[in-house]
């Protein structure tokens, strides 16, 4: 994968920088070595793994482009990783927001047929925007009424009871959020942020949660990927970024996280693009896309990726990029 590594960025705004190379890996608790003598005390054996797993984010599946066959290629290569789970980060289908019910109902269809006959270790799904059914209406061909309008066909289709929820794994707790939200002035808009519900919900869950935790969002909490790629705008000498790209309420979520004392990681997708960040002992990382650049050849993009993340029994984590294995004619 010749052009990822020269589209992986490191995060340079006020945060502690660290690496983001596809293929290089990343551990919270790397120390230069340094010398010992035999007065030196025995060093404490390195802790066990707790759980392999892989963030598998932005597969935008569709009947267009050998989505089917990158998507197989990709889960068998997590797989032979050795994950023993497969976290999704949303936008599971190539779009569901803006698009007629016939295309949908074909892109899901699909979506569960490669899972079904290609995966064989347990996955835990999170939202995107391409998810939510019919939110722009006047393209979707919808009118709001429909059972499975908006979050609903999504649920549906993977069995969720909440579009926001959290788990435990082998020792550490996993929070997913639900980071679409829609703009009040655009029909056809939405916005990075949790809803009042989901701000109450997320705060007793850190309060009661001794664990090391994981959480998933979509869009991200905090990235340097809009601005690199271009996405951010100067009015009146300040820096503006969309609120459908990075979280409009990144500073309190952020604090709510450093409160709990147990976010280790924090996991996003949705830009297409590398990167890692941290700020007060939480990682904030971008695991680019399954699809590259929506399975279509885009030096905008990274190439097919997926994240591979070993957990461990002492609340430290490694992190890294890999490649799919395929590769977009």
């Amino acid at each position: 994968m010749p052009h990822l590594d020269r589209r992986s960025f490191t995060a340079l705004t006020g945060l502690a920088a660290l690496g983001g190379a596809l293929g290089g890996s990343f551990g919270v608790n790397a120390r230069r070595a340094s010398a010992t003598t035999a007065t030196d005390p025995p060093a404490a054996p390195a802790p066990s793994r707790a759980l392999r797993f892989a963030h598998f984010t932005d597969i935008h599946i569709t009947p267009e482009h050998r989505a089917f066959d990158g998507t197989a290629t990709a889960l068998a290569t997590v797989q032979a990783a050795g994950a023993e789970m497969i976290l999704t980060g949303g936008d599971l289908v190539m779009d569901s927001f803006a698009t007629k019910r016939a295309a949908v109902d074909a892109e899901w269809a699909l979506f569960h047929k490669v899972f079904a006959e290609h995966c064989k270790v347990p996955v835990e799904h999170c939202f995107g925007n391409h998810d939510i059914f019919g939110w722009c209406k006047s393209k979707a061909g919808l009118d709001g009424t429909e059972p499975d309008y908006g979050y609903a066909r999504a649920m549906s289709e993977t069995k969720l009871a909440s579009r926001w929820r959290s788990f435990d794994r082998n020792g550490w707790h996993f929070i997913v959020l639900s980071s679409v939200e829609r703009d009040p002035h655009d029909e056809c808009g939405y916005l990075a942020q949790i809803n009042p519900e989901q701000r109450a919900w997320l705060e007793k869950d850190l309060a009661a949660n001794p664990l090391p935790t994981v959480v998933v969002s979509h869009i991200p909490i905090v990235t340097v990927t809009p601005s690199i790629r271009g996405e951010s705008s100067v009015k009146d000498q300040q820096t503006v970024i969309s609120g459908g790209l990075v979280h409009l309420d990144a500073a309190d979520i952020h604090k709510m996280f450093r409160k709990s004392g147990r976010v280790k990681l924090v996991l996003s997708g949705h830009t297409h693009l590398i990167d890692r960040c941290t700020a007060d002992g939480i990682t904030y990382a971008c695991s680019g896309a399954v699809c590259g650049g929506w399975w279509k050849k885009n030096a905008t993009y990274c190439d097919p990726c997926y994240a591979l993340i070993d957990l461990k029994t002492d609340g430290s984590f490694d992190y890294e990029v890999r490649p799919t294995g395929w590769t977009i004619a």
